[in-house]
């Protein structure tokens, strides 16, 4: 009964507190003892009570949510600026009396009940109603988000795009104006380069130039060096035939001890003579026209100095004849060869090419090529010399024993 009785003293506190805010009761005031939660309390505690917190909740959500109501005196268009003002200070009200009533309610409840009850408060209502409201959103615009993604997406790759197209042309451009400045402007570079052209052409020339001065240096010296290896061989020939001499007067010598003196001065006249006319002929046979200053003084051996030509070979000074025809094999051999590289000098790869198939060997570069198609046509010719020379050397000897005869005959 005493819990009736608060009950019934709450209802008529919350209707009073409606009254002094200026709300209209709401109809459910007229029925808060017709819940069957009102005629389950008769035991402290019971069940149910859920139904009778949902009541009370109803009622205070009438009374301090409902929307106020202004006076019908207010002007709207003269104060409007009062009129909000009024509107949040009822607010305010609304708001410190609905805490009131919350607590109040709150307070009773568990009294009534006799356990801590949780009233859940307006504003956690409203956030829990935005966090639906969110949810519901991200749901409706999910898709929609996807297909903007999408087109964004789309449109940045379009704008990427026409960058890198705008970059490629912009390259292109940068090196077609380098191009049409280098045309442009060919003025100091292109007279530069012309005479450094001028300068190489001239050096080139004077070096052709010095080339052929050289090359014929070079055949000039080739043949003065196998004129002067013959020369040596002459000489070599001729100091033996004057040893021969020698000892074939100093045998006459010895055999006319005793014939006298006049006729020992006549032979050796004699033989001074023939000696003579066989130097002569051999010098006049053998010398070049264009022999240096290293021949030009032809040395002539007299009757005094054979004792010291003969101590010069008792005591080696002298230089061996194989010594003497090694030179000039060897001076030979380099004349065949110049004169091979002369004549290959102007061949061209393809001439080199079948000359190095003639001559069995291998085709490499051109200058190789040349240097061993020379050395080898150099050693044939080499090869063929001796057999040119023997009959020459023949003749030479022939034609000097007659003229020695023929001296001696006129004596």
């Amino acid at each position: 009964m005493e819990q009736r009785a608060m009950l019934a003293s709450l209802v008529v506190f919350l209707q009073v507190v409606t009254i002094a805010s200026g709300d209209v009761i709401p109809k459910t005031r007229a029925r808060p003892l017709e819940l069957p939660a009102m005629r389950k309390l008769d035991t402290i505690g019971g069940p149910c009570d859920s139904e009778f917190m949902a009541y009370l909740m109803a009622c205070g959500s009438e009374m301090y949510t409902n929307p106020s109501q202004c006076p019908a005196a207010c002007d709207s268009s003269a104060e409007e600026e009062k009129k909000v003002q009024a509107i949040k200070e009822r607010e305010q009200e609304e708001a410190r009396l609905g805490r009131i009533v919350r607590t109040s309610v709150k307070a009773l409840c568990e009294s009534a009940l006799g356990r801590k009850v949780n009233i859940p408060e307006d504003e956690d209502g409203e956030v829990a109603k935005r966090r639906r409201e969110l949810e519901d959103l991200r749901a409706t615009s999910s898709v929609e988000t996807s297909a903007s993604r999408l087109e964004a997406l789309r449109k940045e790759k379009g704008t990427l795009l026409r960058m890198t197209n705008q970059e490629g042309k912009e390259e292109r451009l940068l090196k077609e104006i380098a191009e049409l400045r280098g045309r442009k402007e060919p003025g100091a570079s292109t007279e530069g380069k012309q005479d450094e052209i001028m300068a190489l052409q001239l050096q080139v020339k004077e070096l052709s130039d010095f080339r052929t001065a050289l090359e014929q240096k070079n055949a000039e010296v080739s043949a003065l060096k196998s004129e002067n290896s013959h020369l040596k061989k002459d000489f070599s020939n001729l100091r033996e035939d004057f040893i021969l001499l020698r000892r074939c007067l100093g045998w006459e010598r010895d055999r006319s001890e005793g014939s006298g003196n006049v006729q020992g001065a006549h032979g050796e006249n004699g033989c001074l003579h023939i000696r003579l006319s066989a130097r002569r002929t051999s010098v006049r046979k053998t010398t070049p026209r264009n022999l240096r200053t290293s021949f030009q003084e032809v040395e002539v051996v007299s009757d005094d100095e054979g004792k010291d030509f003969d101590k010069d070979k008792d005591k080696g000074k002298t230089r061996d004849i194989v010594d003497v025809a090694h030179d000039l094999e060897v001076a030979k051999m380099a004349g065949f060869r110049e004169i091979r590289l002369k004549e290959l000098r102007q061949a061209k790869n393809a001439d080199m090419e079948a000359a190095c198939a003639d001559e069995g060997i291998t085709y490499i570069k051109l200058d190789q090529a040349r240097a061993n198609v020379a050395e080898i046509r150099a050693s044939r010719d080499y090869a063929a010399w001796p057999k040119e020379k023997e009959p020459q050397d023949e003749e030479d000897r022939d034609q000097q024993c007659t003229t020695s005869n023929e001296d001696v005959e006129e004596e």
